[in-house]
Order: structure tokens, then sequence, then C-alpha cells
């Protein structure tokens, strides 16, 4: 159980926010708020981005036309690359909200249910180890974590595994005291991780639950053996039942998803390139892990000559070594992958915040502060500058970034982003300072930024970003003709192509493809496939405004 914070020692001054781990209803709705303006922003209000989005909306609107969610799907061809968790959940949201919500909306909103149930976990976990104070301190250290900020808001099957995870890790902490909730967590999550992420993701949760009795005494009982049994048989059960029916029904996608799921960074013939990656999370850490990783050395540093007797910090150091060797070990170098590292470090992180000394808890909050409310002059000077013109050197950027973009007001987007600079304002000016202090202030500052952006800036990015624009131009061209070849096209751009146009590209052998009259280009930083200039002839050239690392070449058949 952590120390009690500072600031109890002393009542609270009317008016203020005592950030000292006690409930009252305005530190409720302040909590409630934070996670409802952090979660929800982004969600809805623009197209499918790439390159995770384009390829879930893909995927969800065959599983929608075609009727087929067995066996996943994409402009027509299987999609065996990513786990289907994520494809289901979005597309029942999508067919459920979809009349209501454009579908790419409605469909995205599922990651909003796998963020929230990540959240809760985390609290949960937090709760079960640090006591009931910690719960919400956890999930808004999590939020504040600027690794999650952007995945969290995208249509990504990884945010299925990190539910899973989050679930596994919850049940671990559950399960001596109450084996059967523990157990159906871990089971539960087990089963999400594995239909979300494959492999890697599961051997988190396996990996937790199977080596917590070697550091943690409590899980050397007979209720963590109860737990581990129900965990298995609900594993089992939820994550065997669709492996079972594919290999059956499509033993050829079977196989080739099974070799995606089980596939690891050694996977390639690129040993070389599988090794120079091992070092990629350890330096991303100190940025993606941000307050988390330092708050969380904070705790071992606090606690180093007693460490032997923290037995509430022994499932969350398990389980951010395990999980740091797995994924730099099995995992390819990429950003998203160190999602689950920061469901431990969280958990650390929160274990030592009432005992941060004052200068450091003070110079993290005047940090955030100070920072975010920058950030956020910045935010309204952008805007400002795309409605009026000025000031004229930001508006020149923004014409220079996305090109013929013309800003039109928007009133209640405004209003609300307006009403959250205000709250942020009051909430920093009335609140009573404590060590905590500056892990609320941290997650109300991000969650106001984060919120002006989507609130001020999503028209503006989604012009930049969006594929809707180019693909009626495509679509334009490509009018009355046979079918249309692609060459050197990515997987996202294929799949929005075919969601916002209905477009399939036919590749150069499939039969028939002799007779498609038009040939569809991408050019990636000005390096194409060639082309034969005496079969075909160049009709049209475009991109996405002031994006300059890709263009597409239409030609027409001469020959």
């Amino acid at each position: 159980m952590a120390p009690l914070p500072r600031s109890q020692t002393s009542p609270a001054p009317v008016n203020l926010l005592a950030y000292d781990g006690t409930r009252t209803p305005a530190k409720t709705a302040l909590f409630v708020v934070v996670c409802l303006a952090w979660i929800l922003p982004g969600l809805v209000g623009h197209d499918p981005w790439k390159s995770d989005e384009a390829i879930a909306m893909g995927v969800v609107s065959e599983m929608l036309r075609s009727g087929n969610w067995l066996v996943p799907t994409l402009a027509g061809e299987p999609y065996p690359e990513r786990a289907p968790l994520f494809f289901w959940l979005a597309a029942a949201s999508a067919g459920t909200l979809g009349k209501f919500l454009p579908l790419h909306d409605a469909a995205r909103l599922a990651s909003g249910f796998f963020v929230a149930v990540t959240l809760a976990s985390v609290m949960v976990a937090a709760s079960a180890l640090h006591g009931p104070r910690a719960g919400r301190l956890a999930g808004l250290l999590l939020l504040g974590c600027f690794g999650l900020l952007i995945r969290a808001h995208e249509m990504s099957a990884d945010l299925a595994a990190l539910a899973g995870v989050a679930m596994g890790v919850a049940g671990v902490t559950l399960a001596p005291k109450m084996p059967k909730r523990g157990g159906l967590l871990v089971g539960v999550g087990l089963a999400a991780a594995f239909l979300g992420n494959g492999l890697i993701s599961a051997l988190l949760v396996i990996g937790l639950a199977a080596l917590a009795p070697l550091a943690w005494p409590a899980a050397r009982s007979r209720p963590y053996g109860l737990a581990t049994a129900i965990a298995l048989g609900c594993a089992l059960v939820l994550g065997g039942l669709w492996p079972l029916l594919v290999s059956r029904a499509d033993p050829a996608f079977w196989s080739a998803w099974s070799t995606e799921a089980f596939a690891t960074r050694w996977a390639t013939d690129d040993f070389t390139g599988a090794a120079s990656g091992l070092t990629y999370f350890a330096k991303i850490l100190p940025w993606y892990a941000w307050p988390a990783l330092p708050l969380a050395a904070w705790a071992l540093w606090k606690s180093r000559r007693g460490l032997a007797g923290r037995l509430n910090l022994r499932v969350p150091m398990l389980a951010t070594a395990l999980f740091f060797v797995l994924l730099t070990l099995l995992a390819e170098a990429r950003e998203v992958n160190a999602m689950p590292l920061l469901i431990p470090l969280v958990l650390l992180g929160v274990a030592e915040v009432d005992n941060l000394p004052r200068g450091a808890a003070s110079a993290l909050d005047w940090f955030g502060v100070m920072t975010f409310a920058l950030v956020a002059l910045l935010l309204w000077l952008a805007f400002a500058a795309a409605l009026t013109g000025s000031p004229e050197a930001v508006a020149r950027w923004l014409a220079r970034e996305v090109p013929g973009y013309h800003y039109s007001f928007r009133f209640v987007p405004v209003a609300l982003a307006a009403l959250l600079t205000c709250v942020w304002v009051v909430v920093v000016a009335s609140s009573l300072r404590s060590p905590r202090r500056a892990v609320v202030n941290w997650a109300a500052g991000i969650t106001m930024v984060w919120m002006l952006t989507m609130m001020l800036g999503v028209p503006i990015i989604d012009q930049a970003r969006s594929y809707r624009g180019l693909s009626a131009s495509v679509a334009e061209r490509v009018k009355g003709s046979t079918c249309t070849l692609g060459a050197g096209l990515g997987v996202p751009q294929r799949a929005l192509l075919d969601y916002f146009i209905g477009l399939r590209l036919t590749p150069a052998t499939a039969p028939g493809a002799e007779t498609c009259d038009m040939l569809l280009v991408q050019s990636t930083r000005g390096l194409a496939p060639e082309v034969d200039a005496a079969r075909w002839q160049e009709t049209w050239r475009g991109s996405r405004p002031g994006d300059g690392s890709e263009a597409f070449i239409l030609y027409r058949r001469s020959s």
C-alpha cells in the first residue's frame, strides 16, 4: 500500500482541488471529462488515413459487403497478414452505427472501445497492487504517455492486442485473491491478444502468468492455480474456435495466416536487418513512455534498499523485464509494438508518486503546464491564420503544406475547443500543489492539446492525408474502361481506392490482364515501375495536396 500523500497532513483550502487520492464529485467529474476528452476526439470526423487505418477499413468494408467474416479479405483478395479480432468489432460497429455516421467513423469507434478496456484494466491492476487510491492515477498516467496518443485513435489491430495484454496483466494481479475473476480476465485477455496480433502478444500474457509464481509469493497458492486453470479453459475456447473453423473452411488461408501470426523479426532472410533493430525499443522508450518511465525509475530508486520486500512491485517489475526482452527479441522494430510496455511501466510509475521530492514534482508540473500552454497557443494561432490569413507567416506555412485549402468556420468544434481550453486553465489554477498534481495536470494538458488539434485542425489534416479527392480524380478518368492494371501500389492505397470508388486493380499476371486499357502506377519518392512507352500513354498525374513523396500516374493503352 502506498503511503499517504503529504498533502493530507493539512486541510485543502476551500475551492481548491486536492489531488490526495480521495474521491469527491468534482474530482470524479474531472476524471471522467479527461478520459472522454482524450478518447473520443479523433475517432470521428475524418477519412481513413494510411497505413493501418486504410488496411483496417478495406477489410471491414469487405466484410460488410460480402458477409464473409470468417476469412478477412482486402480489395477482393484474402488478407492473412493481420489477426481478425479488431476487424470483427469494427465491422460490427460499422454495421450497427453506419446509418448514423460515415462508415469509417462508425468502424473507428472500435478503437475507442479497446482503449477503454485497456484503461479500465490498468486501473484494476493498479488498485489491486497499490490500493484503491492508485487506480485513477494509473489511468491518467497511461493517458499522458506520448506513445499511446496517436495510435489509440487509429483503426489498428494492435489496439485489440493491447487490450488483451492489459486484461492479462489485470487478471494476474487479481488471481491470488479473486481466482475466478482473475482467471477469466487472463483467459479472455490471452484470447484477445492472440486474435488481436498473433503469437508475440499472446506470449506476453502467457509468460507473465507462467513466471509470476517465481517472483511473487501470492501467486504460489491454490487460488492462483485455480485461476490458471480457468484462464486456460477460456483461452482455448475463445482463442481456438476461429482457427479451428477457418482451417476447415479455407486451409490455404489458414496456412498463410498462421505463418504470419507465428512469425517473428527473424522470419525473413535478412538476419543483419533483424539484428540491427535489437536496440530500437530501448532508444524510443525515453520519449514513448514519458512520463511513466521516469516515474517508474523513481519508484525503483526510492525502494532500492527494501526492494525485496516491496511485493506490490514484483508483478510490474517482472512484466517490464519480460515484455522488454520478448519484444526486443521477437517483435518488428515499429513503435506501435512498444505499446504493451506502457502497461507495466505505468503500474511501476504510480507506486511512489506520492513520495516524489517536492522539487521534482514541481519541475514536472511546471514543464507540463508551460509545454501544453505553448502548444495550445500555437494551435490557436494556426486556427486564426487559417481562418483570417493572419499572422501572415503562419498562413503562408499552411498554404505551403496544404495547397488550395480554404478553412471554413465551424461553431460547435470551435466552441468545444474554447470551452476545454478554459476548463484546463481553471483546473490548473484551482488545484492544490501536491505530487499527484503533476500527473493530473500532465494528463489534462495532453488531453487539451489533443482535443484542440482534433477540433480545430482535423479539416486541414484530413485534406492533406485523405485519399478521397485523389480517388475521385482517378474514378473520373477510368470511367468506362474495361479494367485497370496496377503497378507499384501499396496495400493501403489499393484498400482506399476500393473503399472510396470501388476500384479494384487487376494484377498484371491475372488472367485477362492483357485486355485492360488503363494502367495506374504509384511513384514513391520519384521512383516508379518502368512502363513501356510504346504501349502506354500517360493521361493524368496527381497526388494528395502538399504530398511530395507520392504521385499517381494514369496511362491509357495505345496499342
